[in-house]
């Protein structure tokens, strides 16, 4: 299942049509506005494992159930809660807007409908995220994660040896990899079954953050350009 897979299946797969009722587009422009937002907000999250002050938030979105209704249909799309999910996806709403504006030229839509669709967008796809993880079973470990995030120093304190401002391991395999550690005894690959679930949820996680979608490379790296700032940011961080 890819991020595409869960637009495409929200609010009983009409997602997408009720996207382009509520900001007055045809069917056509909401599935091309959706087409160019993906790979965006694939590349968003993939970053965000950089991070674990962002991939905390993330979490913690994951599991407040705020999104649910948004992805269900059950209720109108949370575009508030969503505003904040793009920020922390993002690392900034100065960056979601520059965003938005790359969303907007790829796809023809306005800026001003792409910006007013973003948050509710996002709050579909955590909505989905978290519907999916619970699917598979994996809706408990999705939790626990949380909680060690949300946990005195958060995810960042829980790295041994510094991996958090060294990086090391691979991006969110070893980092992921490197917390559990540390909050779980031992190094990564550590035999206990509570890191093996843990482990287990994260890969599930992270192996939906795909696009689902092909784009234009040139569309593709001028989101990688505006995203590249959270990673000289983070850089700046860690030095």
């Amino acid at each position: 299942m890819t991020l595409n897979d869960i637009i495409q299946a929200a609010q009983g797969g009409q997602g997408v049509n009720n996207l382009a009722a509520q900001f007055g587009l045809t069917p056509e422009q909401a599935r091309a506005a959706v087409q160019a937002a993906m790979p965006a907000f694939s590349q968003g999250l993939q970053r965000v494992g950089q991070d674990p002050g962002a991939l905390g938030g993330v979490l913690s979105q994951l599991t407040s159930n705020t999104h649910q209704g948004s992805f269900s249909g059950a209720t109108p799309a949370n575009a508030a809660a969503g505003g904040d999910v793009l920020g922390q996806i993002f690392g900034s709403p100065q960056i979601a807007a520059q965003i938005s504006q790359r969303v907007s030229q790829a796809s023809g839509i306005n800026p001003q409908a792409i910006q007013q669709m973003m948050p509710v967008i996002a709050s579909m796809l955590m909505g989905g995220l978290a519907h999916a993880m619970n699917s598979q079973g994996l809706g408990g470990a999705l939790k626990d994660l949380a909680n060690a995030a949300n946990a005195s120093g958060g995810l960042g304190s829980a790295l041994p040896g510094g991996a958090a401002q060294s990086g090391e391991g691979g991006g969110l395999g070893g980092l992921i990899s490197s917390v559990l550690g540390g909050l779980l005894g031992g190094g990564a690959g550590s035999a206990n079954p509570q890191s093996a679930s843990l482990q287990a949820g994260l890969d599930g996680l992270t192996k939906m953050f795909g696009s689902g979608v092909q784009t234009a490379q040139s569309h593709q790296q001028a989101i990688g350009d505006i995203l590249g700032s959270i990673s000289s940011q983070f850089d700046q961080k860690r030095g």
